[in-house]
């Protein structure tokens, strides 16, 4: 900044005021000091911002898994939204690792980010941790925007973006109930997780409604990888009385239910009808295309962004919660019991 403000016979206040977009310089002025910035590749010297207690343009994304497909298309919702407004994002992978995040946490407030998106909110035993409630009250105390996907606190100064999907598996049990299932098993989400607890009460609740309650021992632990939707539907094929239809924790544990079906001599939909959970890109594509709940993953992304860069609620306040609707989408995993 010096060398531009001697360049240009200025000082180097009105050059730093160019540059961090402040007012109070006239438009002719603001034009030459930019034009020169452009020719000389200059930028911003971030740590020394940091140092100064001047908040960066970056916005911190911390997911769970990087290998989920339906992180990718969240992450690719925020980083196009910020795009637009002029913002930066920096990603984080917590492999569910409660350390890791904390550790990111400590990253995310060293480099002065502005905002937060966490995608910790399906991780429900987190949001009871004393540290994590700790930290969500300093980063509102520095002014940084917290934004949860999924369910939250209430009593914490987080906005939340979240699906409401009880209607689109409302319509899927109707789906089901009409091509004529009846024995219908679940693959669970992992235990402990708000999501688990939110989707196996609305399925049950839209079975029950249909006058056919899914049955406990039809239920099977579960998880969102591909592993446990084949180990989950070894469990539910090895029962006497089978199922004719499984639901799986999402698409990624479908395709593995399917692949072991297939392993097993059973072919889908044909014998057995497989929904999956979410509506990720191979879903589309997959063979048998998969009938599933269409989560809006990309909106959820941009939402997100268009919170984090909004005022921050304040430590003692409360968020607001923005609430997409998920949809049910029909193809060929699913067809009339035989």
């Amino acid at each position: 900044m010096a060398r531009i403000a001697s360049m240009l016979g200025v000082s180097v206040q009105t050059v730093s005021a160019v540059v961090n977009d402040r007012p109070g310089i006239s438009p002719e002025m603001r034009q030459r000091v930019r034009e020169l910035v452009e020719t000389l590749d200059f930028q911003p010297n971030q740590q020394a911002r940091s140092l100064r207690g001047v908040r960066s343009k970056t916005i911190g994304v911390i997911i769970p898994s990087i290998t989920n497909p339906y992180f990718p298309e969240f992450v690719k919702g925020i980083e196009d939204a910020a795009r637009k407004s002029g913002h930066s994002i920096f990603l984080c992978n917590t492999d569910h690792e409660l350390a890791h995040l904390l550790d990111y946490f400590s990253l995310i407030k060293t480099n002065k980010a502005s905002g937060l998106i966490c995608s910790i909110g399906i991780a429900g035993e987190w949001l009871a941790e004393p540290e994590i409630e700790r930290w969500m009250r300093r980063f509102a105390r520095d002014g940084v925007s917290i934004v949860m996907n999924g369910r939250t606190r209430s009593d914490l100064p987080i906005n939340a973006v979240v699906v409401s999907d009880g209607d689109a598996i409302s319509e899927a049990a109707r789906h089901l109930i009409a091509h004529g299932h009846r024995r219908i098993g679940i693959i669970s989400p992992p235990e402990g997780l708000v999501v688990t607890q939110e989707r196996l009460s609305a399925f049950r609740r839209a079975f029950a409604e249909l006058g056919h309650p899914i049955s406990d021992e039809l239920i099977v632990a579960g998880d969102f990888e591909i592993g446990a939707g084949a180990a989950g539907a070894r469990a539910l094929m090895s029962m006497e009385n089978r199922p004719t239809a499984i639901i799986a924790a999402n698409d990624l544990a479908a395709f593995g239910a399917i692949a072991e079906l297939s392993a097993m001599g059973l072919t889908v939909p044909q014998d057995v009808s497989v929904l999956g959970f979410d509506d990720i890109a191979f879903a589309r594509v997959y063979q048998p295309a998969l009938s599933t709940i269409a989560q809006p993953v990309y909106e959820l992304g941009e939402m997100a962004l268009k919170l984090a860069i909004a005022e921050p609620v304040p430590e003692n306040g409360r968020g607001q919660v923005v609430s997409l609707e998920a949809r049910f989408v029909a193809r060929s995993s699913t067809s009339v019991c035989k």
